[in-house]
């Protein structure tokens, strides 16, 4: 459903947010047997909401909670601030900004003070892989886009043009491949945004940094099944002492330390977020020796498992 910029939608607005987020961690009367995971075909079959949201106070957003997403989101900030925490990375949105938020990842709002802007959830099908790839990249230092003025209004423009594809009910009142044209050139925008952003960062695309980003996309997607580095570098036709060296030597760190990152960044989401034991973790994320994985959790992360959940949840 589109909402119009109404005071007495206002309060719906607020209402879906709450539904979307859910209640916060510590909140819930029931044990949370793990990370609540919303699905965007639970609320529409046209793979795609869109939201203007309008001077949003941190007081109306008391009962947002930590969740997980299965589609994209992407947020057009106009006004106010926004402290928002994902997978432990605390970002700021100060002023006209752009931001997105991958599937899977935890994230919950810390703050807001008068925001305003867009927010737009889209299934990931309905993301080309080229601009899927752009945005898995930038996960390694994910953050949110200052933008000037001409640009906010150029992809405000985009979104608002998008948005009268709608009618009030929600229906769309053109043809469907209009509305996913539409939608991707706005994706575009913002692929766009972060790929000229990561240029400056990095202006070189040397074969050891594409090797290293391909081998940290295959572990994010396959660490709870393969922990064996020689898997990774299997996988990408490469022998396990090069893929070894270059990573090493683009991130200053080799293979097992990012396998083993990426399982103890699980591990804390499930610690922090529901209330699973740590025998429960340690399964979930594939070990049967939940003893090894405590070990491994304690040697990763300089704390046990049972103390980073309790400092955590202070």
């Amino acid at each position: 459903m589109i909402f119009a910029n109404t005071a007495g939608i206002y309060g719906d607005i607020i209402k879906f947010i709450i539904f979307e987020l859910g209640m916060p961690a510590g909140k819930s009367k029931h044990k949370r047997t793990g990370i609540p995971i919303h699905k965007l075909q639970e609320r529409t079959a046209q793979g795609i909401q869109l939201r203007h949201f309008l001077k949003y106070e941190m007081e109306e957003m008391r009962h947002m909670g930590a969740h997980r997403d299965d589609y994209y989101v992407f947020i057009l900030q106009e006004y106010g601030s926004t402290d928002l925490m994902i997978d432990f990375k605390k970002i700021s949105v100060n002023g006209n900004a752009a931001l997105f938020i991958l599937p899977g990842q935890v994230h919950h709002i810390v703050s807001c003070k008068q925001t305003s802007g867009w927010f737009m959830a889209i299934d990931s099908a309905l993301v080309e892989k080229r601009y899927r790839k752009i945005f898995q990249e930038q996960v390694r230092h994910q953050q949110s886009l200052q933008l000037n003025q001409l640009k906010t209004d150029q992809i405000k423009k985009c979104i608002e043009l998008l948005t009268g594809m709608f009618d009030e009910s929600g229906q769309m009142v053109v043809p469907e491949p209009v509305i996913h044209s539409l939608a991707s050139a706005y994706m575009g925008m913002f692929a766009n945004l972060y790929s000229c952003e990561s240029m400056k960062v990095n202006s070189r695309n040397l074969r050891p940094e594409v090797i290293t980003r391909e081998f940290r996309k295959l572990v994010g997607e396959q660490f709870k099944i393969y922990k064996n580095p020689g898997y990774y570098a299997s996988s990408l036709s490469l022998s396990l002492s090069y893929l070894n060296e270059v990573v090493k030597a683009v991130t200053g760190s080799n293979l097992s330390y990012w396998i083993h990152q990426e399982i103890v960044l699980e591990a804390k989401r499930l610690l922090y977020y529901s209330d699973l034991s740590v025998k429960q973790i340690a399964f979930s994320l594939g070990y049967d020796d939940h003893a090894y994985f405590s070990r491994l959790f304690t040697k990763v992360s300089g704390v046990s498992a049972v103390k980073f959940r309790k400092e955590y949840r202070k």
